[in-house]
This record gives C-alpha cells, structure tokens and sequence, in this order.
C-alpha cells in the first residue's frame, strides 16, 4: 500500500506549472543528499512523477486518469464457460460491466485483459480486441446453468435403483426431487434419454423420463428394497464338489514346477499347475502360492518361473513355519 511522506525538492514546485523551477531530483532529507528511492509519487493536485535509478532522478508528470471499479468477473472461452464455470477473478470496468467500453486488469485502466468471454450478474459479453470503440460486444443474458447430479439409470425402476449404470446428469432445478427435465450436457442441449433414474441417498427415489425430451415428473418414487446379493459356489450335479472341492477364490497360472532358482529359468513350464491368492493375473511379491484350487497343498519352495506378456520371470519361494509358501522379489529371467 502507498503510504504518505515527507519529501525535498530540488527546485520549487513538484512540477511545471510556469511559476517556478520544476523540480528534477527529489530527496529524504532538507540537506538534499540522500536520494528519494525509486517508485512512484503523486502530489495532492494527483499530478504523478517516477523515481528511476539511485539518484532520485524525476521522470516527466503527468495526471493521474479516473480509477475504475473493480469487479469479480467470470471468464472462460465461451459465454456458457463464463457464465456457468464458476472461474472468476478480479478485473476493472470504467464504471460498470454494462457501460464499459473494454475490460482491464489494473485500476488505472491502462492493461487490456485478454480476449475472451467475461460474465457479471448473469449476463457476458465478448472482448475481441483492446479497441474502446468496439472491442467488447453488447451485454448479452447468460444462458441457464444446469447443476450437476451422479444417477443411477436403467431399463426398469428396480433396475436403475438396484443396479444401475452410474453417470453424470444435469437438471433443471437445484435438486433432483424438484427437477422436470434431465439433461446429459451443462449446457442443457442434449436431453438425457428415456428410461429410469435414482438418486442414492439415505431414502433412495427415482424418476421416469419418457417423451424423448428428457421430462420427467415433478415428483419423485420411492425405490424399492433391493435384494441381497450373495457369493455362493455352486455346482450342477455334484454335492460333493461342492461340499469338498469347492469353488477356488484362488488365480490359477502356468509356471514351473518348484526348483533350484539356477534351474527354474530353464525349466519347463506347465500350463495351469499352480494358483495364487493374488489380484492379478500372475503372483506378486507376498503372494502365497498352492498347488490346488482350494489352498490346502504347497510346493516344495526354492523357485519357480512363468512368462508375462513375452517376458520369461523367476521367482524366489519362501516356506513359513507353518508350511504356508511366500512368494519373494520378483524378476526378469537373464
């Protein structure tokens, strides 16, 4: 911030007015030998002069023009973007974003703010140029900004409350309980397609779009209660697959059987003879290791390998106390 001082000309008067010696150096003290620091100065009459360089040297004066006002603006690089994307900064307009002939980004009116699109109180206008006669375009009304929701959508009502395809919509009211038509874009162009939509909530509902317009009423239903889902191991003809083999939640592969760690890189290796508890296709450093699909058999330990998208990989076994087998560090084949 600017702050008031006392200072010392070299002449007598802060600049020319045809009364007396204008000033071309100005200093701290009465004595005239410490300089003034560089920056800017401005008398009472607001008739302004710089300071350059170390020896309190004056520029030429000048007045200083009308300040603008100041006013946070949207931009972006379309009216709907400035309107509706919620990007705003602080700029300044000759006396208001109506009547203003440019867009600035300094008080004092002198620096141009970019081309684009600037918004203020619902409605923009364009700056194409850093002309004051017809660089900015007249004031134009924003167009309707369309709050966002996360749905569930689907064929059937159950369907989009229990297990439906999630994705982004925007309406035409602030909530979804209130809204009347949905809408895939921001911008509302595109209406969402027929079909059912829920909301997720503590209390979940839905609503219909029909017509091809994207209307949908003004009330909303209340979901039904979904049923619960179950992971169970099944199988057609056999109880005893099911009861005693079961069904593996293990990764089966094909490897090496367990061997030397000199060996196993040479070794051959049999299509799906081992499994891991991992979550890829292939077992990772920690991974345990089995020898069936239900986890009860280990290998022997020392090491085994397998191949990964072309790439021949070995690695080394560790057997717990326990007789459970770790897989260790991992790597590439020489």
């Amino acid at each position: 911030m600017p702050a008031q001082g006392t200072y010392y000309l070299n002449g007598t008067v802060w600049a020319g007015d045809g009364t007396g010696t204008s000033a071309s150096n100005i200093y701290t003290e009465a004595t005239l030998t410490t300089p003034a620091p560089a920056g800017w100065y401005k008398d009472n009459n607001n008739v302004y002069r710089q300071v350059t360089g170390t020896l309190g040297l004056l520029g030429t004066s000048a007045s200083c023009t009308s300040c603008g006002v100041s006013l946070s603006l949207g931009y972006g690089a379309s009216a709907f973007a400035a309107c509706c994307s919620g990007t705003t900064d602080t700029f300044y307009v000759e006396t208001s974003f109506a009547a203003t002939t440019s867009i600035y980004t300094n008080p004092l009116l002198t620096s141009f703010a970019a081309n684009q699109f600037y918004s203020y109180s619902s409605n923009s206008r364009e700056k194409t140029s850093n002309s004051t006669t017809n660089g900015l375009s007249a004031s134009t009304a924003c167009a309707t900004c369309f709050p966002s929701v996360v749905l569930l959508s689907g064929t059937t009502a159950d369907g989009a409350c229990c297990e439906g395809t999630v994705g982004t919509y925007y309406m035409n009211q602030p909530t979804f309980t209130a809204s009347t038509v949905l809408y895939t874009d921001a911008s509302g162009d595109t209406a969402a397609g027929n079909g059912f939509y829920s909301q997720v909530s503590a209390s979940s509902i839905y609503k219909q779009v029909t017509g091809g317009s994207g209307a949908m009423p003004s009330s909303a239903s209340s979901c039904n209660s979904c049923p619960t889902s179950i992971s169970l191991c099944y199988d057609a003809t056999s109880l005893d697959n099911v009861c005693c083999t079961g069904c593996s939640s293990l990764t089966n592969f094909s490897s090496t059987n367990s061997t030397n760690f000199n060996s196993a890189c040479s070794a051959t290796i049999i299509a799906d003879n081992l499994w891991h508890n991992g979550s890829g296709t292939y077992p990772a450093a920690g991974d345990s290791i089995f020898t069936n699909s239900a986890g009860t058999g280990n290998p022997t330990g020392g090491a085994i390998s397998w191949t990964d998208s072309g790439t021949r990989k070995i690695g080394p076994l560790s057997v717990g106390a326990g007789g459970g087998v770790t897989m260790g560090s991992i790597a590439d084949c020489p």
